[in-house]
């Protein structure tokens, strides 16, 4: 027997060897595979984007870097928040970034007429 957890997946109980954990294996991989994240079936995400503009670098004496701080969108947090940084195309670039405020961050680069795009998600 096994325990049915908040979005569907199925939990084996301790010493469960009985005919349904292979089942319970499958039904959850397929669970996996076709959440949508929309809260009913999984966690529900949310995301959001903005644009940091290479026109608001900030020169960091003797470090040949550019920073810039950047305010997160409304209803995101620092401490909760996944933030990716990208190139216009999409490509991820693994950009420095530190906590400022709850809602503020600072972003550097070595490129000061790169302009990015970061992709929020809690």
């Amino acid at each position: 027997m096994s325990k049915t957890l908040s979005y569907g997946y199925k939990k084996p109980e301790n010493g469960d060897t009985g005919d349904s954990f292979f089942q319970d294996v499958v039904d959850n991989a397929t669970r996996l595979n076709d959440h949508s994240h929309d809260g009913t079936d999984s966690a529900r995400l949310v995301a959001g984007t903005g644009t940091i503009s290479s026109g608001s670098w900030s020169a960091d004496a003797g470090n040949n870097t550019f920073s810039q701080n950047v305010t997160l969108p409304t209803g995101f947090a620092y401490d909760t928040t996944t933030i990716d940084i990208r190139l216009a195309n999409g490509e991820k670039v693994y950009a420095k970034i530190e906590k400022v405020s709850s809602t503020v961050y600072t972003v550097y680069t070595n490129d000061d007429t790169q302009s990015y795009v970061a992709v929020y998600t809690t």
